[in-house]
């Protein structure tokens, strides 16, 4: 054979077909590449798992986490507000108790690695089950793109819903596990009653999804057995007795028939202060999300859900709509309507729908090229999953435990310094609160909606932003600490008209005020008399700035690496010029938080105005890996000034035309006389008259120094444009100027 045949044959796709027809025939049906691909999707999700650490998006597994530590404490089902200070006492029926129990022992045993490994699993079994699900189904009739597009879009699907674990994760995979029984394994029917049990011990409130699914199938076995007669042996009514065998299996849990009403007391009300149980905006059922290459749920329903309205019409009209995935999906389109949390139960329950009308269109017999525009589709398709988790994938966070978002200061604090009691928390942190400090600190309520009533609820809301709503709470309750978003600041006028608390802690997420009247020995040892614990840099006109400075220190001992007040120290230090004692702080900050902007900014800050521009121009490189876009303009900016005073004027002008942009904000003269300069010396003489012409347009008078450079520079290059002056001629000035070079510094912190 040549070599051009041989070529002929690649690119036309021959060699690749006989080497498939060479392939036992139970696996013709399904591509090799097909299989190596979801293989490997799944094992880098799995990965992406692993090293995706579990963060504070919001506190619900927490206090699921301290209901499983009551259950193992006290041997018996958290059904009480134990960890509650509100009155009367809460009751509920704990749909979730076998969850939470799971959970606190893993935690027990291995923390929050085990956590991980736990969700990672999960995401494992529910990814998989959903491949064989959907590539059952096909056979080598079927197109391959279709199917590759469904696996993608559900990998996608159940990926996004795994930020933290909760429940709903045992449902998915439970969902899933039903469908593939029934529509795949009808030989492991048997064990659907089993699954039944464990699902409802570990998120019993969803147990009208598996009655609607048992209910889809039984319906239809009856159907065909009974009215269509159907001959199919007995397997029919073996399918039918177990599916009849899963209603009682749903009581066998501590609470019995009480169960079946947990779903219907949800209020209606809830919506209004958790966002995913509002309506879904309409926006999303037409517009495709595609946040750069991120590829998320918003990017995938929209389309899944015209592909499902379509298949359930066009079945309709052929007459080919089975029975059960009618009432499926009829089932999963009223559950889409109480709000964006169900999306996922939707997606599931329409999946056997999705890969039935998949299965009816039919791949043309006609000869196409190897490379061929489907192909193309066929390749970007498969890339995106990857790179969108790796954009994803966090470069600086803690592992296993992301604590950024999560008030450690506040409960270092209570830990140590308090001594039990009566606590106010923010309801996005009350979860996490009452798991880190209990049995021995109480809360006022979490967002527990089945636990706590829409009053305690609109109570806790109240409670941080309205007057009226603080004095009841205090005169009913009479708290020992309460918690407070750095944010809240109005908060602070609030809690100072009552005149009984005061603060006395603030780390990086939350402010902290004790009772002096039932906590007085605290209050009276850690007040914060000084400091404004929501300003961390605002000094008292009538306080010096050493003892400023020293009642933020003393925070540091109970908090030694809180960011917020190391960066305050550090800043207020170097905007009064005491670079040294700055720099004590600075390096005492980057040690704490190394993957942090901020401490390597003001650090090479530091650097740049002790004459160090070396080891600026070093911190600022880091800076620049842990910032943002905007911020990274501003590192620009010192960087290009840095290589400016160490006469590397080519490197200079490349940062200084980076970040200097004159029609966008107001920049300093010395910033855009470096760049002129830079632009000069480098042969941009265009851009360095224009840059100057710039600089004098807004010259205020009497001209500074620096303005005068400038007019000397503009007349030199108007009269010899071709003439390169001597470089140490051209800065002897503006090094002399150096020290008074205006620098931008990073956001506040307030």
């Amino acid at each position: 054979m040549s070599l051009q045949t041989s070529g002929q044959q690649l690119f036309s796709g021959a060699l690749f077909h006989q080497w498939v027809k060479s392939l036992p025939q139970r696996w013709r049906h399904l591509p090799p590449y097909l299989r190596l691909y979801a293989a490997l999707l799944i094992a880098v999700g799995l990965l992406f798992q692993l090293t995706y650490p579990i963060i504070l998006a919001d506190s619900d597994m927490w206090y699921h986490l301290d209901g499983g530590r009551y259950f193992w404490q006290h041997g018996e089902v958290p059904n009480h507000a134990f960890f509650s200070f509100i009155e009367p006492q809460r009751t509920f029926i704990n749909y979730y108790w076998g969850f939470q129990a799971l959970l606190a022992k893993i935690h027990q045993f291995s923390g929050y690695q085990g956590l991980l490994v736990l969700r990672a699993l999960l995401f494992t079994l529910t990814t998989l089950l959903a491949y064989r699900y959907i590539i059952e189904e096909r056979n080598r009739n079927y197109p391959v793109l279709l199917f590759l597009l469904l696996f993608i879009a559900y990998f996608t699907l159940i990926e996004g819903r795994l930020a933290n674990l909760r429940p709903h994760l045992f449902s998915h995979l439970f969902i899933l596990l039903f469908l593939y029984i029934l529509e795949r394994r009808p030989a492991w029917a048997p064990a659907l009653p089993l699954i039944t049990v464990v699902w409802a011990n570990v998120h019993g409130i969803e147990y009208p999804i598996p009655v609607l699914i048992g209910g889809a199938y039984f319906i239809e076995i009856i159907y065909l057995r009974l009215i269509r007669k159907t001959p199919g042996g007995e397997r029919g009514w073996r399918e039918a007795l177990w599916l009849l065998a899963c209603a009682p299996a749903l009581l066998l849990t501590p609470h019995g028939f009480e169960l079946l009403s947990t779903p219907f007391t949800v209020s209606p009300f809830v919506s209004l202060y958790i966002q995913e149980m509002r309506a879904l905006k309409s926006e999303l059922f037409y517009s495709v999300l595609l946040s750069g290459v991120n590829l998320k749920v918003e990017s995938v329903f929209p389309l899944a859900f015209f592909f499902c309205t379509f298949a359930i019409v066009r079945g309709l009209l052929d007459r080919t709509l089975r029975i059960s995935h009618a009432i499926l999906a009829l089932g999963a389109y009223l559950l889409l309507m109480r709000g964006s949390r169900f999306v996922w139960e939707w997606a599931l329950l329409v999946l056997p729908l999705l890969t039935h009308f998949a299965a009816s269109l039919r791949t043309p017999h006609s000869e196409r090229k190897l490379l061929s525009p489907l192909h193309l589709l066929m390749v970007l398709a498969m890339c995106l999953p990857f790179i969108s988790m790796a954009k994803r994938l966090p470069q600086h966070t803690g592992y296993p435990f992301d604590a950024s978002n999560a008030p450690v200061g506040v409960v270092r604090f209570l830990q140590q310094a308090g001594s039990g009691g009566r606590l106010f928390s923010p309801p996005s942190t009350a979860g996490y609160m009452h798991w880190e400090l209990g049995p021995d600190y109480r809360i006022f309520a979490d967002l527990q909606m089945s636990l706590f009533n829409d009053l305690d609820v609109y109570a806790l809301f109240s409670f941080y932003r309205d007057d009226n709503g603080i004095q009841r709470i205090l005169e009913s309750y009479r708290p020992d600490y309460i918690a407070v978003e750095i944010n809240n600041k109005p908060f602070k006028q609030r809690i100072d008209s009552v005149g009984r608390y005061l603060p006395i802690f603030t780390g990086d997420k939350q402010v902290l005020y004790a009772n002096r009247e039932t906590k007085p020995l605290i209050a009276e040892q850690y007040e914060l008399k000084l400091v404004n614990p929501y300003s961390l840099m605002l000094v008292d006109e009538k306080s010096e700035l050493e003892e400023h400075i020293a009642e933020l220190a003393s925070m540091l001992e109970i908090y030694p690496e809180s960011g917020r007040i190391l960066h305050a120290i550090t800043r207020l230090l170097f905007d009064n010029k005491r670079f040294d004692d700055a720099f004590i702080w600075a390096e005492r900050f980057v040690e704490a938080h190394p993957e942090d902007a901020n401490s390597h900014f003001l650090l090479g800050n530091i650097f740049e105005n002790t004459e160090r521009c070396d080891q600026a121009i070093e911190h600022y490189q880091r800076s620049k890996k842990y910032s943002d876009e905007t911020f990274n303009l501003i590192l620009d900016n010192h960087i290009g000034s840095c290589h400016y005073v160490l006469q590397d004027f080519g490197a200079a002008y490349k940062y200084l035309k980076r970040s200097v942009n004159p029609y966008k904000k107001k920049t300093a003269d010395a910033d855009i006389y470096q760049y002129a300069f830079s632009a000069f010396v480098v042969g941009e003489a265009d851009r360095a008259i224009l840059l100057l012409n710039m600089l004098l347009q807004d010259a205020p008078l009497p001209e500074s120094e620096v303005l005068a450079e400038a007019r000397k520079l503009l007349a030199t290059l108007a009269q010899q444009p071709d003439y390169t002056p001597s470089v140490l001629d051209w800065i002897k000035s503006l090094l002399q100027q150096n020290g008074t070079m205006e620098t931008e510094n990073a956001p506040n912190d307030g």
